[in-house]
């Protein structure tokens, strides 16, 4: 549980051609994800939070102390704040020994040779890389360097973690190990997180909140449930893996952007502008025509086709776009690959409409 906000901030500055203006706030123990496609100003935000960009207006408030607000000329720089940066490619110093970059911070901020390497041993410890002390980043892999930057980060104590997607450069099976590592020490970490990343899955495994930012303004925030059950973009739908459609809701029709026209069951009464979600195992898959004509049935191509498992997901293309996810055995017994001809259909009930 959050037991109070220890990061307020609102940030207001252009950089080239991003105008980022971001709210946001995080508790103590709380990890906010911040997730949003390319150039939305993910990391630009971290860095204004870190104080490697200025503010051009608003405030950076960290446990009640102001760290940067330009309506009163305060700023505190960056090695003055009690924030600890992870980055992407975790920037250690190629000529010093783990141990040496861990210590790196700690001898920055005054402390004795002697004590800040016996500091930066016990993190490394903590995160299973005893072993590996005096080696130098070239002599590590990727998941052990990711490790190395984030005990340098946490060694010094922070009020404020920021991380810029910490394992993407790591493969895939590491990934899977690292990210649960990382979790465990997230959750022991009693300051605020920020975290980016571009993967749903991170996003679901750390998140205690998640904040979408497009074209640097914040899209949706919420919990990985709120954004699943109510997208507000063709990202965050994306994201949340669900089909969404804007347009007109007039009583039980609903016609979209592209002009289709949807039944769908109007139970609390939205008129006007309106989203609407169909989740992908509701749609069904026909090589013809379905019998009956379920009155929510068009035609399309079958473009994209992604196993999970038993499962599998479809991107049907349409002028009516949608993504259907049906089992692995009806894949195969209806033959269906990139390039085939279907027939899909969305019953009225599946179609869940609320006001945009």
């Amino acid at each position: 549980m959050v037991a109070s906000v220890s990061l307020d901030a609102t940030v207001q500055l252009r950089l080239g051609t991003l105008e980022l203006d971001v709210t946001i706030a995080a508790g103590a123990g709380e990890t906010v994800v911040i997730l949003g496609p390319n150039g939305a100003g993910k990391t630009t935000l971290l860095r204004a939070v870190a104080g490697l960009v200025p503010l051009q207006a608003g405030h950076i408030e960290l446990d009640g102390a102001v760290l940067d607000d330009p309506a009163t000329a305060t700023w505190v720089p960056t090695e003055a704040r009690r924030i600890g940066y992870v980055f992407q490619d975790h920037l250690l110093f190629p000529h010093l020994s783990a141990l040496e970059n861990v210590a790196f911070g700690l001898r920055a901020q005054g402390m004795r040779r002697r004590v800040a390497r016996a500091e930066a041993g016990a993190w490394l410890e903590r995160l299973g890389l005893g072993d590996h002390t005096h080696n130098r980043p070239s002599a590590l892999s990727g998941g052990q360097a990711q490790r190395v930057a984030l005990a340098r980060a946490l060694a010094l104590r922070p009020r404020l973690l920021l991380l810029d997607e910490p394992l993407a450069a790591l493969d895939v099976s590491t990934r899977v190990e690292v990210r649960r590592e990382l979790r465990r020490q997230l959750e022991s970490f009693d300051g605020a997180r920020l975290l980016v990343t571009h993967d749903p899955v991170e996003a679901v495994a750390l998140a205690d909140r998640v904040v979408v930012i497009e074209n640097g303004r914040v899209q949706q925030a919420g919990t990985v449930a709120d954004l699943r059950a109510r997208p507000r973009s063709r990202y965050v739908a994306d994201f949340a893996g669900v089909n969404l459609y804007t347009g007109v809701v007039r009583s039980d029709r609903l016609r979209t952007a592209d002009g289709t026209e949807l039944t769908v069951v109007n139970d609390t009464g939205v008129d006007g502008q309106a989203f609407a979600i169909v989740h992908p195992e509701a749609v069904a898959v026909y090589p013809a025509p379905p019998v009956g004509s379920p009155r929510n049935t068009w035609a399309g191509t079958v473009g994209d086709v992604d196993r999970e498992g038993r499962r599998a997901r479809l991107r049907i293309d349409a002028p009516t776009p949608i993504t259907a996810e049906i089992t692995e055995n009806a894949l195969v017994d209806l033959g269906l690959r990139p390039g085939s001809e279907v027939w899909v259909s969305v019953k009225a009930t599946e179609i869940e409409v609320f006001p945009a």
